[in-house]
């Protein structure tokens, strides 16, 4: 990344947990837990939602650069969250993953799934994937917030963030607890190019956008 994304994303850590709280007067425990998870999009957009969350609102990142739902060989999300939904679930997980994803599937020991190439097949494994993460809060009484990502300048990848988002959207559909948000409409950019919010690499999004999704999340929190 360059520029201010730069500064973003190595503020807010990438391949380690970290915690920011705006914790309430006087040291109590912070009332309201937000985790935003996935890789270095959710990064940027988690440091920002930092800045306008409520002083009674605790935050943490937890953000891997380079990954997503193809290679549980590298990072293996499904299981990670259900770590988390294990052990500190929050009251409220804001995941975001896909522009790393516009690849065959692989298993946990790199064997292939499903290939690129096969829609279908791809589609499904992808689906089964995120049905996975989600389902692990389902008990949890953890609100799961999924966020889309933007159609960036590279085809192939920008394609595959709206895919990744129309099948978050089928897969939440029958599950109550997770909730559907999209960066592309937070922008105003829908389903072209979000030519305005992307920095010179053409993936990731400006401090600008960044704060502006941020608001705009904060404002889509469920009720406490």
């Amino acid at each position: 990344m360059a520029g201010l994304a730069f500064a973003l994303l190595a503020s807010a850590c990438t391949s380690t947990e970290a915690t920011t709280a705006a914790s309430a007067a006087g040291g109590s425990e912070p009332e309201y837990k937000v985790t935003v998870a996935g890789d270095s999009i959710s990064v940027g957009l988690g440091a920002a939602f930092r800045g306008v969350v409520p002083a009674d609102t605790v935050v943490k990142v937890i953000g891997v650069e380079g990954t997503g739902l193809a290679r549980p060989d590298t990072f293996d999300w499904p299981t990670r969250l259900a770590e988390l939904a294990r052990d500190f679930p929050p009251q409220v997980l804001v995941l975001s993953l896909g522009s790393n994803d516009a690849q065959d599937l692989l298993d946990a020991q790199g064997r292939p799934v499903a290939a690129f190439a096969d829609t279908q097949a791809w589609e499904d494994e992808y689906a089964a994937r995120l049905a996975a993460s989600f389902d692990a809060f389902e008990s949890t009484g953890t609100r799961v917030i999924w966020v889309g990502h933007v159609r960036t300048q590279e085809e192939r990848v920008g394609t595959v963030n709206r895919r990744v988002h129309e099948i978050a959207t089928d897969v939440a559909a029958s599950r109550d607890w997770v909730q559907v948000e999209d960066l592309a409409e937070y922008l105003d950019s829908g389903e072209g190019i979000a030519t305005t919010c992307l920095i010179d690499d053409g993936l990731h999004l400006s401090a600008t956008c960044l704060d502006q999704a941020a608001v705009k999340l904060e404002a889509d929190l469920p009720p406490r």
